[in-house]
């Protein structure tokens, strides 16, 4: 054994392993110190990039929402001396709309004295079975829209505009938002407000399932370290329009789960409420639910919301951790292979000496 110890080939092995070992700390020290900032800086980017295309995706639906009821204003007030034909344009925009939950048209006090005070032509989805639509005439026994505030914003504004959320009022518990468009009577005066609705239900369950997409890829550190990104569309006000905790939509407040205890809070939720978008985020993390994270945010146009996304810093560093450790064993596995390949030619070159001799 002590022999082998002393063989040309394991000399010369070990003497190139200790300067691979060196190498290896080199490598090593670069990759935890600059390149570790680089990867962080990559996956943050990454993230931004992800808060973008949820954000794309998200106005490209309420794009279709809003393209679907103006595309019908002009059928609408071309028709508007036939009240018994609205029924059945309220059923075509949620028919051809497939994002759209229900659809309906608030008129101004007796505009028809024949349909009492208040009047609503409204179709909707039924919740069991998209494809079958109901429909049903609004009336005095139904809620005094009159007096409420997005009415007369649009009739006495005469502008188009995204509602507040609210509840459906036949179950009381699907989350709506409307897009309401003013619609005029011959002679241009504002008469009704059009409003198409989206469930805020089904838009919290997209962005759940591109949490779920993205936490699956480091699966690790979303599942054993509990590390998850999560992606939200608050108001300006902070108050939760989408959230995976059905508790929380339309009731709890992103900025209540921001410590008051950070510095930068206030300059932040400033921002956000100005309509500002997320910059240098790898340079600025907050303390959100105990854990520092980055916020990746960006207005929704033409609403007042806006889509944010946080991710826990420690999920960064530990994916710019994972991506040095790879590299950093990619190259002692050759470093290794060399050191094999170097024992087994030396190895070789010596007995084939030997026997030259012989």
């Amino acid at each position: 054994m002590k022999r082998f110890w002393r063989t040309i080939e394991v000399k010369v092995v070990l003497h190139m392993a200790v300067w691979a070992l060196l190498a290896l700390v080199g490598v090593a020290y670069y990759l935890f110190t600059d390149s570790s900032r680089a990867f962080v800086s990559l996956y943050t980017e990454n993230c931004h990039s992800r808060m973008l295309i949820n954000y794309e995706y998200t106005r490209r639906v309420l794009s279709d929402v809003y393209v679907q009821v103006t595309n019908n204003v002009y059928q609408i007030e071309s028709t508007i001396d036939t009240p018994d034909d609205q029924l059945a344009q309220m059923k075509r925009i949620v028919q051809n709309g497939n994002r759209i939950h229900s659809c309906g048209m608030n008129f101004v006090r007796g505009y028809y004295p024949q349909k009492g005070d208040r009047y609503c032509p409204f179709a909707w989805r039924n919740p069991k079975n998209r494809n079958e639509i109901f429909t049903d005439e609004k009336g005095d026994h139904d809620f005094d829209y009159l007096q409420q505030r997005w009415f007369k914003a649009v009739v006495e504004g005469d502008t188009a505009e995204w509602s507040d959320p609210f509840y459906d009022g036949y179950d009381n518990t699907t989350a709506l938002a409307a897009y309401m468009v003013p619609i005029h009577d011959r002679t241009g005066k504002a008469v009704a407000v059009l409003g198409a609705d989206i469930s805020l239900d089904w838009l919290s369950m997209k962005l759940a399932e591109t949490d779920s997409t993205y936490n699956a890829q480091s699966r690790f550190i979303s599942e054993v370290m509990g590390l998850k990104s999560e992606s939200h569309i608050i108001d300006f006000d902070g108050k939760y329009i989408t959230h995976h905790d059905r508790e929380k939509m339309l009731a709890g407040n992103f900025y209540d789960y921001i410590s008051r205890k950070d510095s930068k809070r206030k300059m932040l939720i400033e921002r956000m409420k100005s309509r500002q978008k997320s910059s240098n985020e790898s340079s600025e993390s907050y303390l959100y639910r105990g854990e520092e994270c980055y916020f990746f945010y960006t207005p929704l146009k033409y609403t007042n919301w806006m889509m944010v996304t946080v991710v826990p810093c420690r999920s960064i560093d530990m994916l710019g951790v994972q991506q040095c450790l790879r590299v950093l064993a990619i190259v002692a596995l050759g470093f290794a292979v060399l050191l094999a390949l170097t024992f087994y030619y030396v190895r070789r070159e010596r007995y084939r000496a030997a026997k030259s001799r012989h």
